[in-house]
């Protein structure tokens, strides 16, 4: 009777293992494919890049070229300044490595979204429906707060490049020669930074979901949670000027206000 009752424990133990190994290899299946999906999203994203690249480098150079028009007209005389079609390449690879890089960055942008939902379609299935409901709406959610950080960060560079070439009208007969490769991928950097630093609530929301942080943590030290906003943006801004700083800073911190809600909202309730 024990030796039966023994078997039969084994058998159901083997069975469960065989089922869990099935299951894992499903799992692993499906993620391979999903990652091989967003690959490739990403590889027609670059190609798409690589195809609207003279549209995409003529909007992303606008800031620069109207910023040296601008100091060509405001101090006649005082300051040479190079045509805008004289930016200066300093090697003949230089043109090709360009539009790569950039057909690269804009095939990320492109695939961002895809992956996203790739990502989302892999972790649905474990969630349950009461689950499935907030979360659902992460993808569009960071979809939008990546726009509008790259809007913002555009809007930024206006400003900066304009406060940082009006220094140039105090030499003299000085020539810019800019390398067209260092300022495009200063842009994208920035662009990028911006759009990757406004998906904080979507962050504090999952930290939240799984219990690592409580809107009650966040409510008592916001202040010193506040300063180390304002020194991740002088970490992660490429231009390093305060300008930029504090125009990443400021929207973070509203960010920051909303993702205290939020994470309220999602937090598991303490019994």
């Amino acid at each position: 009777m024990a030796l039966g009752l023994l078997n039969r424990f084994r058998l159901t133990l083997a069975n469960d293992n065989n089922e869990r190994r099935a299951e894992l290899t499903e799992h692993l299946a499906e993620l391979r494919t999903r990652l091989l999906r967003s690959a490739l999203y990403l590889v027609i994203g670059a190609i798409v890049g690589w195809i609207v690249f003279p549209q995409v480098y003529h909007y992303l150079a606008e800031p620069i070229l109207t910023a040296l028009a601008h100091a060509a007209r405001r101090s006649p005389g005082q300051v040479h300044i190079l045509q805008p079609s004289t930016f200066v390449f300093h090697s003949f690879t230089g043109p090709f490595f360009l539009r790569l890089k950039l057909g690269v960055f804009g095939g990320l942008v492109i695939a961002v979204p895809l992956i996203v939902m790739e990502l989302w379609g892999f972790v649905a299935p474990g969630l349950t429906p009461a689950e499935r409901k907030p979360v659902r709406m992460i993808a569009p959610f960071s979809v939008l707060l990546f726009v509008i950080g790259a809007s913002l960060a555009f809007w930024v560079m206006r400003a900066a490049v304009a406060w940082f070439m009006s220094y140039l009208g105090d030499f003299p007969n000085a020539i810019l020669l800019q390398d067209p490769e260092d300022y495009i991928m200063f842009v994208a950097k920035m662009v990028l930074a911006f759009g990757l630093m406004f998906q904080l609530p979507i962050i504090m929301m999952g930290l939240g979901k799984v219990g690592i942080i409580r809107s009650a943590m966040l409510q008592k030290y916001w202040q010193y949670l506040v300063v180390g906003i304002f020194i991740l943006a002088m970490i992660v801004t490429p231009s390093n000027d305060p300008f930029s700083m504090i125009v990443m800073a400021i929207p973070m911190v509203l960010l920051f206000v909303i993702s205290i809600w939020l994470v309220k909202l999602v937090e598991p309730k303490q019994s």
